[in-house]
């Protein structure tokens, strides 16, 4: 007797009841229309049981479906979909579904290859070959369990020869090597694994802490690399620029006032004190004496210029006055 989870992927289909109750209609039939004398019973009747008979040799297989035929216990062939013949209590029908299917299988607290306790939850994603229908249901007594068996197996085998940093890396080459693996497996039941995927890798607690430390750790290192190869450039530009003030003064000198602008600027309408003393080793000694110098002499020109035009407009008014 089939158990109960086989009989969820395959379901047979007998016609022996069926052509009895098609005997049995047509033989109370007969009895009653020679008894009654009545034609109309006898034919009608008998008609009915003959449809019945007649349907005990027929089945249909839907489109998702494939059908293997037992006769006398014998394999005998193997039909599509549609309407097919049988032979009533000599062919028994085991019809199978070949739609792909889904199933969930885990490793659970294993240790890799480095010693990670780790659970792992993964799903397998496989289907019936059509044309080898029969190699699933003949060949394997129940190919849902055992294709999940081997499927638990391999992943443990996979996961304990593993480094815990190439479970999380390199994920799609683990679910490759377990497909082949399962592939050649499962290829004499005429089964084809579409894939193979984990979907989760749990790790305890503790261990997860410690791996958030080292990757912020990681990550602060890798931002002081970065901060130290900035401050290289930068030295290294400071230096080109030192080779081209050291040749140019003048460069120099309007480098720093541009400096003392920029500095001023900023501060807003803020009034640097800077000593001359301060100054001239930067250049701008001399600078400020000579500002100082030609302000000094432009006042001055201008006061000769006003004691000369005095005397000329006092001249001029005399001049008006005795006219």
């Amino acid at each position: 007797m089939l158990s109960s989870a086989y009989e969820r992927i395959v379901n047979q289909k007998r016609s022996g009841w069926i052509l009895s109750v098609g005997i049995v209609i047509l033989i109370v039939g007969i009895v009653a229309g020679f008894s009654l004398r009545n034609d109309l019973i006898l034919y009608a009747v008998s008609a009915g049981g003959i449809a019945v008979m007649i349907s005990s040799f027929l089945m249909i297989i839907r489109q998702y479906e494939r059908a293997i035929i037992l006769r006398l216990g014998k394999y005998k062939r193997q039909v599509g979909p549609g309407v097919q013949t049988r032979l009533p209590f000599a062919d028994n029908i085991l019809v199978v579904d070949i739609r792909e299917r889904v199933r969930e299988f885990k490793a659970e607290r294993m240790l890799t290859r480095d010693n990670v306790p780790v659970t792992i939850d993964a799903i397998l994603r496989y289907k019936i070959i059509e044309q080898r229908a029969n190699d699933a249901i003949l060949n394997v007594e129940n190919f849902n369990e055992m294709i999940q068996q081997v499927s638990q197996t391999t992943l443990r085998n996979n996961i304990g020869s593993s480094q815990f940093q190439d479970i999380l890396s390199k994920r799609e080459e683990i679910n490759q090597h377990i497909k082949t693996i399962i592939t050649s497996e499962a290829a004499s039941w005429g089964i084809e694994v579409t894939g193979v995927e984990i979907r989760q890798v749990i790790i305890p607690q503790e261990l997860e802490a410690a791996m958030s430390m080292q990757a912020q750790a990681e990550r602060e290192k890798n931002a002081r690399v970065t901060y130290g190869e900035s401050e290289v450039l930068v030295a290294k530009k400071f230096e080109e620029a030192s080779r081209v003030y050291s040749d140019n003064p003048v460069a120099y000198a309007l480098r720093q006032s541009n400096m003392l602008y920029e500095s001023i600027k900023t501060q807003g309408n803020t009034i640097v004190m800077i000593p001359t003393e301060a100054l001239n080793p930067m250049g701008f000694g001399n600078l400020g004496m000579t500002v100082a110098y030609l302000d000094s002499t432009k006042k001055a020109a201008q006061k000769v210029g006003a004691e000369k035009k005095e005397p000329d407009k006092k001249k001029s008014d005399k001049k008006d006055a005795g006219s």
